[in-house]
């Protein structure tokens, strides 16, 4: 009988342990859609198109641009998923923050946290999460 309960004792750590791993690397969050918000201080719209193929449009105010996307298999410990993103092409435009600068070939690194519907999601800058944007819709997939 103690046999049974030491093996036991050690297989159900296991067992939760490869179920953990199976829900992080099997239930990856689909970021594919289009997702839009608005900022509440200017009313400002945003839309992100995300595309299987890795791009990307954005649809900042005025300004337009296109771009490439990688986003990480598994969440960094916080639950926030990063996000490369490099722009390949700006057709200028004002965005919300008032900016005309151009931003071909610049590169930026975002964490997207997804709510538990997997049709929100916020935007953050850093991966703790201090400078969030957001709630995002997913207005189609």
């Amino acid at each position: 009988m103690r046999k049974r309960a030491r093996l036991l004792l050690l297989t159900v750590p296991a067992l939760l342990a490869a179920g953990a791993c199976a829900s992080a690397f099997g239930r990856q969050p689909e970021i594919v859609g289009t997702w839009e918000w608005k900022r509440k201080k200017d009313n400002c719209p945003e839309q992100y198109v995300y595309r299987q193929d890795g791009t990307l449009s954005v649809r900042r105010g005025e300004e337009q641009t296109e771009n490439t996307y990688r986003m990480s298999w598994a969440p960094e410990p916080n639950g926030r998923y990063r996000v490369t993103v490099v722009t390949v092409r700006d057709d200028g435009g004002r965005d919300c923050n008032g900016s005309v600068e151009d931003s071909t070939g610049g590169q930026s690194t975002v964490y997207v946290l997804f709510g538990q519907s997997q049709e929100t999601m916020i935007q953050c800058g850093s991966p703790t999460g201090a400078d969030c944007t957001g709630l995002m819709r997913r207005t189609a997939r």
